[in-house]
């Protein structure tokens, strides 16, 4: 019983660190190769929304990093996660809503003023990822990479909810 345990807590350990370093090189990485792409693209890219919606990716995976970093802190501590965890990501939930809103208005007064263009195609696919993220990480797993979250979903027909915002939930109702 506790050779499963502690071989649990290893797989545990493993994939918080994996999901930690996705998450931070994915920030790093994916900003890059988009605006190398961009500057040697013909059509170029309208780069005011292009970097405002990779920003809000970037702060996005970011966030996913900490979080990862944190529940694999508290793991390996077998403690609690630390008492800022509810500040810190209601915090974050609510700066990426009002991004979201930002880039958004963007978005609207570059159609109301120039319509449509096929620049703003990769900044829209880009801001719209940024919110789905923020779907992943607060409300509901869009991520399904294992066969038991398949299995979850296809059993129970509905998606799970996503760990950090269950986390966000117990760490609130601990406070209250």
């Amino acid at each position: 019983m506790i050779g499963t345990r502690v071989n649990t807590m290893h797989k545990l350990s493993n994939r918080f660190n994996y999901l930690r370093g996705m998450e931070a090189l994915a920030a790093i990485v994916l900003p890059i190769i988009f605006i190398l792409d961009w500057r040697k693209s013909v059509t170029g890219g309208h780069w005011p929304l292009g970097l405002s919606a990779l920003f809000s990716v970037s702060y996005l995976l970011l966030q996913g990093a900490l979080y990862w970093q944190l529940k694999h802190r508290a793991l390996s501590a077998s403690a609690p996660l630390p008492r800022y965890f509810d500040r810190l990501f209601s915090g974050f939930k609510v700066s990426n809503l009002m991004l979201f809103c930002a880039v958004a208005l963007g978005f609207i007064t570059q159609l109301a003023s120039a319509g449509w263009n096929i620049q703003l195609a990769w900044p829209l696919g880009i801001f719209l990822f940024a919110v789905l993220e923020h779907i992943n990480y607060y409300h509901y797993q869009l991520m399904y990479d294992t066969f038991a979250s398949v299995r979850y979903v296809l059993r129970n027909r509905r998606l799970r909810k996503a760990a950090l915002g269950v986390d966000l939930g117990r760490c609130g109702a601990r406070s209250a």
